[in-house]
C-alpha cells in the first residue's frame, strides 16, 4: 500500500495556522481586560506581522477589503498629515502614549488590514472568535452577578461614585468600556438567536440573558441606549411583518424588565433625561469646547490628536495659527496623552480633523454597512446570515454609542467591531468564491 507523502512546508503551515486560531480564541478575553492594553497591542501586532508575511508569499487581498482599505488608507494618511501640520513630533507618533490614547484610531482599525489577506479560513475564524466571545462574556457575567448580588467588589465589581453604586467593569478601567463591548456582544447573541433554528435558540437565549444582566450591571446609559436602538434595528431587518416586529420588541422588553429591576439599573436609566446630572453637564462642557474648535477651523480642524492638548479652562482664548473661522491649527508645544476627548466621536473628529475627517470616517462605516447588508440579503446559509446580522447591528450600535463617547477610536469596542466586520467581509468573499468554484 502506497503511503501519502507528507509535505514538510504544508505541515509547518498547518501548525502555524493552528497557533493563529488559538490566538484568535484569546482575543475576546482582551475586550474585558483593557487594564492590560499592551496585551491587545502585542496580539494584534503579531497578527499584523503574520498577515504581511502571507501577503508577500501569496499576493492576495480579498476584493471588498481592497476597496474599503483604499478608503481607510486615505483616512490614515489624512490624519497623519493633520498630525504633522499641527507641529507634532515624529517621535510622539510612534510612542506608546500616543498609540494608546490620542492615536488609538490607527490601532483600532488594524483588523481591516490584517484580515484583508486570506491566510485563514474566514468561516472557521468567525466561528472560533464568536464562540469564545459568548463563553468568556457569559463566564464574566456570572462572576459579576455573584459579586454584585453579594455586594462584593473583588474582581469585576467596583464603586466609582456613591450615587451610582456598584458597577460591573470586568477587568476594564471603566464601566463605559465594559458596557459598550457588552452591548455589542449582546447584539451578537440576539442576532444568533433570531437567525438560529428552534433547537439552537435555547442556548443563545441563555447567553443573551446573561449578557443583558451584565449590561444592566455596568449602568452605562449610553451602552443601554445603543443596545436598545441596535436591537430594534435587527428585529426590523429580521421580521417578516410589522406585527412580528412589535411582538418581538414586546417580548424583549418583557424579558429585560426583571433584569432592570434586579440590578437596580432603572435608577440609572431614569437619569438619562436629567440634564442636570453631573456627567451630562460635564459632557455639555466637552461638546462646547469641541464645537468652538470646529468653528475656528471647520474644514480641516485644529489638528489630529490636539483636542486634549488644549486646556479645559479658557479654551476660547487659546492662540491658533492661521485664519480663525476658516483655517486654524493648534501648534503650541505640550502634548498630553490620556483618555480626555470630546466624549462624542462626531464632535471629536470635527474639532480635530474638520468636516473632511468626519465625512471620511462616516463614509467608511457606511461603505462597510452596505457591503454587509447586500451580503445578508444574498446569503445562502444560516451561519453567514447570523454573522452579517451581527455586523449590521454592531455598526448601528457604534453610531449610537459614539454620541456619548469617542467610541470610534476606543480600543475595546472598536477592536471587537473591526475584527468581526473585517472577518465578515472576508466571509462574503469566501462564500462567493465557493459558489464560483462549484
Amino acid at each position: 500500500m502506497r503511503l501519502p507523502i507528507l509535505n514538510k512546508k504544508k505541515l509547518m503551515d498547518l501548525d502555524i495556522k493552528e497557533a493563529i486560531y488559538l490566538l484568535i480564541a484569546l482575543l475576546p478575553l482582551l475586550l474585558l481586560m483593557n487594564k492590560f492594553s499592551y496585551l491587545s497591542i502585542g496580539f494584534f501586532l503579531s497578527l499584523f506581522i503574520v498577515s504581511i508575511i502571507y501577503f508577500f508569499n501569496n499576493r492576495v487581498i480579498t476584493e471588498y477589503h481592497f476597496r474599503i482599505n483604499i478608503l481607510l488608507l486615505i483616512i490614515f494618511l489624512y490624519f497623519i498629515f493633520s498630525y504633522f501640520l499641527s507641529d507634532q513630533t515624529l517621535m510622539n507618533l510612534f510612542s506608546y502614549g500616543f498609540l494608546r490614547f490620542d492615536g488609538s484610531f490607527f490601532f483600532c482599525y488594524l483588523p481591516f488590514f490584517i484580515f484583508a489577506v486570506p491566510f485563514l479560513n474566514y468561516r472557521k475564524t468567525l466561528n472560533i472568535y464568536l464562540w469564545f466571545l459568548f463563553v468568556i462574556f457569559s463566564i464574566f457575567a456570572v462572576i459579576g452577578f455573584f459579586e454584585y448580588s453579594n455586594n462584593m467588589h473583588f474582581l469585576t465589581i467596583r464603586i466609582s461614585k456613591i450615587e451610582v453604586g456598584l458597577e460591573y467593569i470586568a477587568l476594564n478601567n471603566s464601566h463605559n468600556a465594559t458596557g459598550s463591548v457588552t452591548a455589542v456582544a449582546g447584539i451578537f447573541a440576539l442576532a444568533f438567536f433570531l437567525e438560529s433554528n428552534n433547537r439552537k435558540k435555547i442556548p443563545y437565549m441563555g447567553i443573551l440573558g446573561l449578557l443583558l444582566i451584565a449590561l444592566m450591571m455596568t449602568k452605562s446609559r449610553g451602552s443601554l441606549i445603543a443596545f436598545a436602538v441596535a436591537a430594534v434595528f435587527i428585529f426590523w431587518i429580521n421580521s417578516k411583518s410589522f406585527l412580528k416586529l412589535v411582538r418581538n420588541l414586546l417580548i424583549l422588553a418583557a424579558v429585560s424588565a426583571p433584569f432592570i429591576f434586579i440590578t437596580g439599573a432603572y435608577k440609572r436609566i431614569a437619569q438619562i433625561v436629567n440634564i442636570y446630572d453631573e456627567n451630562i453637564v460635564t459632557r455639555f462642557n466637552m461638546w462646547d469646547k469641541a464645537i468652538y474648535l470646529f468653528k475656528q477651523s471647520p474644514i480641516f480642524g485644529v489638528g489630529f490628536g490636539r483636542y486634549n492638548d488644549i486646556a479645559w479652562t479658557n479654551y476660547d482664548t487659546v492662540r491658533l495659527s492661521g485664519f480663525p473661522g476658516i483655517f486654524a491649527l493648534y501648534k503650541m508645544p505640550g502634548y498630553i496623552f490620556d483618555t480626555s476627548n470630546a466624549h462624542n466621536s462626531y464632535l471629536n473628529f470635527m474639532a480635530e480633523t474638520g468636516v473632511i475627517g468626519l465625512l471620511l470616517v462616516i463614509s467608511f462605516w457606511v461603505f462597510c454597512f452596505i457591503i454587509i447588508f447586500r451580503s445578508y440579503r444574498s446569503a445562502g446559509n444560516e451561519f453567514s446570515k447570523k454573522v452579517y446580522l451581527c455586523v449590521m447591528g454592531s455598526i448601528i450600535a457604534l453610531f449610537v454609542l459614539s454620541l456619548t463617547e469617542d467610541y470610534m477610536s476606543a480600543p475595546g469596542v472598536m477592536m471587537c467591531i473591526s475584527t468581526v466586520t473585517s472577518l465578515a467581509i472576508g466571509l462574503n468573499w469566501e462564500d462567493k468564491r465557493s459558489v464560483r468554484q462549484n
